[in-house]
């Protein structure tokens, strides 16, 4: 199989969601002709993501996220940047081709982004699902169970608190998730008809939505980005090894982007 034969099929899946005239999901890097002998999956391009893809013997990398930070990708002053000019360096050196695989992904069934995620929290079936979106029925629970269960899921991703805006005793029955960054506060409570809200940290402004949940007494859980798409990319990788079972392909993980500090260390 060839970079442009893996790009195409992965731009076939996106029948209904994907547009491919607007679609950030493109090869971003290497040769398309080239022959694949060993596919990495990661969801960032990181540097150091890049060497570990080059240690495993890989000349794919299939990425979520952006090459150059941004998420078009097209602004060139980027490479005023030292990191993004070394990365570019590096990438043209060792001839390693880069897939993204981001527009696919935020609404594919079962293996995508949300459904990952979703199932990840383990509060059940989504009693709705629209494009995005996911709600979950958590009748009887209060806002800080609720983000107790959500902080107990995200510890193997290197989060080991979730923030919790507004009201942690409030009684709450819908929970509205979003996909990655796809988390605008406002839609999830009124599309979604939410009175909890699980959102990431950089699809929210604290000094809007965080004020609007406290004027509202509705409660409000954020968590990194990275730890809400991480399990869809692990699916990711899985999905590609069940489909392509004659190269080897290899998940590298990451996680939280952050750390938690206090004063002790």
């Amino acid at each position: 199989m060839k970079v442009i034969e893996l790009q195409t099929y992965l731009r076939s899946l996106g029948t209904g969601w994907v547009h491919p005239e607007n679609s950030v999901d493109t090869i971003k890097s290497g040769d398309p002709q080239a022959d694949i002998h060993g596919i990495a999956v990661a969801w960032m391009p990181f540097t150091h993501t890049i060497k570990q893809a080059l240690d495993l013997e890989c000349n794919v990398l299939v990425t979520h996220e952006p090459l150059y930070y941004r998420h078009q990708e097209s602004d060139l002053t980027i490479f005023e940047l030292p990191a993004a000019k070394q990365k570019r360096v590096l990438l043209e050196k060792q001839n390693l081709a880069v897939i993204r695989c981001h527009d696919l992904w935020d609404q594919f069934p079962k293996f995508g982004i949300p459904d990952s995620w979703g199932s990840l929290l383990a509060f059940g079936e989504p009693i709705e699902s629209d494009g995005f979106f996911r709600v979950y029925n958590v009748s009887g629970r209060t806002a800080l169970d609720v983000a107790r269960q959500v902080a107990a899921r995200t510890q193997e991703y290197g989060q080991e608190a979730v923030h919790l805006v507004g009201p942690p005793d409030y009684s709450v029955s819908r929970l509205a998730i979003g996909t990655g960054a796809i988390t605008p506060y406002m839609t999830m409570l009124q599309q979604c008809k939410a009175d909890i809200a699980l959102c990431v940290d950089d699809g929210i402004f604290y000094c809007f939505d965080g004020a609007i949940a406290i004027d509202m007494n509705l409660p409000l859980i954020v968590v990194n980005h990275a730890v809400s798409e991480e399990v869809g990319v692990e699916n990711l990788a899985r999905y590609l090894v069940a489909t392509f079972p004659s190269i080897p392909v290899h998940h590298i993980p990451q996680r939280c982007m952050y750390r938690m500090v206090s004063e002790q260390g």
